[in-house]
């Protein structure tokens, strides 16, 4: 059996955990933390949707890459070359890969990289048509 100072001493513990708890923000559902997050938020705006999810398709693809600011107008195609423009430089393959993955973690979780690299020359070829109008 607890002392009547022990039973004390556990009553103003209690008391500080419950004020600390209180003054804390309530923990986010994942739900509520997709809410926040702007990338989500630009996508749900922005895209095709199906049953809840992204299409995951060179449309969908296209669409990050010529509406989103971090992407919008930034690649041509150049066909001497051959390849895609990243802001005037040629895009390597690994620089191809890094675009892909920040599309896939940002937008489009499961988009392959074969539609994200048509989408990038589509995209390219569209960009040095707006320029040259």
């Amino acid at each position: 059996m607890l002392s009547e100072k022990q039973l004390d001493a556990v009553e103003q513990t209690t008391a500080e955990l419950n004020r600390r708890r209180a003054q804390q923000p309530a923990p986010q559902t994942p739900a509520q933390q997709e809410d926040d997050n702007p990338d989500r938020a630009w996508a749900k705006q922005n895209l095709r949707w199906r049953d809840g999810f992204p299409l995951l398709d060179i449309a969908n693809a296209m669409r990050v890459l010529d509406r989103h600011e971090d992407y919008k107008g930034r690649f041509r195609y150049n066909d001497d070359v051959d390849k895609v423009l990243d802001k005037g430089s040629i895009m390597l393959d690994w620089r191809v890969l890094e675009v892909c993955a920040d599309i896939q973690e940002r937008f489009l979780p499961d988009i392959s990289e074969t539609a994200m690299r048509a989408a990038l020359v589509v995209s390219g070829n569209r960009n040095n048509t707006n320029k040259s109008s």
